[in-house]
């Protein structure tokens, strides 16, 4: 067996969980949600197949998906544009949304009914973790397994909404998959990523299609466990998932911890994204930075704290800038304070304007909006 997943097929949902963090994905997929100051929440799963050696993706975009077009393109900055491997981008038929989810299936139906290989990664874009798909292919293999799940052992007390979670005998195979139980503390949680064998996944998705049936995790409470290997994958890095608002802001702060960028950004298994070339960032003689990450391309006047500031941000003098997320392109005038607030990209926060959230709620100022 080689050792790398070339026998794998990737497929990601772009617009999962879209609803739960409504705010930001009005007018983009979840999958170019930006992450970290650089990045879409895309890059993730793309890297972590592309680290793993799987050639092919396809990418099910439901809706809003000319910015996720732009992002991906030819998958170049993933290594996926060679002659033997590629990223696919594939919206509804009818070109404008997936309003039937049946329709969504129907076009999962095709792209994997054509393609050679014989097991199929699954998942969406609302997790920021680094796995090693790599060392799951092998364990699924090893296993003879016709379905791995990949899940964390993980406190789930603080979790708002209630997660898919399964319960893992000594052989590590899934004996029990529960979604949104009433169970508090640490749990198997299972993420988005699954491995499973494309046979079986073609006969689920004619079930889904055949039944009405839209949802696929569904399917699996159907079935008597016992008559298909079933095991999990266990993923003991960082990994958090993307349920609301309040999640975004805290996870994005998690960057500020070095053992989460070392975790997330793994040199052996590095996170990619399409590159903009920016000039580097410029400091004014008066600026102070402390415990932030500043993208290129800024011009930093004022004074910037636990912050997280994306490409092509200019904040001016005497502003202050306290734990907060500043995506592309946005302006903060001289002498503005914010504090815990997310601005959308291509915003303007007029000279001595004040914002002020918490970091249990975070303010969120809309994409382009201008603040005078």
């Amino acid at each position: 067996m080689s050792s790398r997943s070339n026998n794998v097929l990737g497929l990601i949902f772009s617009n999962a969980n879209e609803d739960s963090i409504s705010q930001l994905t009005a007018k983009r997929t979840m999958a170019s949600v930006p992450f970290g100051g650089k990045y879409r929440m895309i890059d993730f799963p793309l890297s972590n197949m592309s680290n793993a050696g799987i050639n092919n993706v396809g990418i099910i975009a439901a809706s809003n998906y000319f910015s996720l077009m732009d992002h991906v393109g030819s998958g170049n900055a993933w290594d996926l544009s060679k002659r033997k491997s590629g990223v696919s981008i594939l919206p509804p038929f009818s070109g404008k949304s997936f309003d039937n989810p049946i329709e969504t299936l129907d076009t999962l139906h095709g792209y994997i009914e054509h393609g050679d290989e014989e097991d199929i990664l699954i998942c969406n874009t609302t997790e920021v973790a680094n796995i090693d798909y790599q060392q799951m292919y092998y364990q699924h293999v090893m296993n003879g397994a016709d379905i791995t799940f990949c899940y964390k052992f993980q406190d789930i007390s603080e979790n708002k909404i209630r997660p898919t979670v399964a319960e893992i005998d000594e052989n590590g195979r899934i004996t029990k998959i529960q979604i949104k139980p009433q169970l508090l503390g640490e749990c198997n949680l299972l993420s988005s990523s699954f491995m499973i064998k494309k046979d079986l996944l073609m006969s689920i998705v004619r079930e889904c299609i055949s039944t009405n049936k839209t949802s696929l995790i569904k399917i699996f409470l159907d079935f008597d466990l016992q008559d298909y290997k079933v095991f999990g994958y266990e993923h003991k890095g960082y990994m958090r998932m993307l349920c609301s608002m309040q999640d975004y802001y805290s996870i994005s702060m998690d960057l500020m911890k070095a053992e989460v960028r070392d975790d997330l950004f793994n040199p052996e298994r590095p996170i990619y994204t399409k590159v903009r070339d920016d000039r580097p960032s410029r400091y004014g003689f008066e600026s102070k930075v402390k415990g932030s990450l500043i993208a290129q391309g800024c011009e930093i006047n004022g004074s910037v704290e636990n912050s997280i500031i994306s490409k092509g941000v200019v904040i001016g003098e005497n502003a202050v800038v306290k734990n907060c997320i500043i995506m592309q392109d946005s302006v903060i005038g001289e002498n503005a304070a914010i504090s815990n607030v997310i601005i959308d990209k291509d915003c303007n926060i007029a000279s001595d304007q004040q914002l002020m959230g918490a970091p249990n709620y975070p303010v969120y100022i809309e994409r382009g909006s201008i603040i005078s």
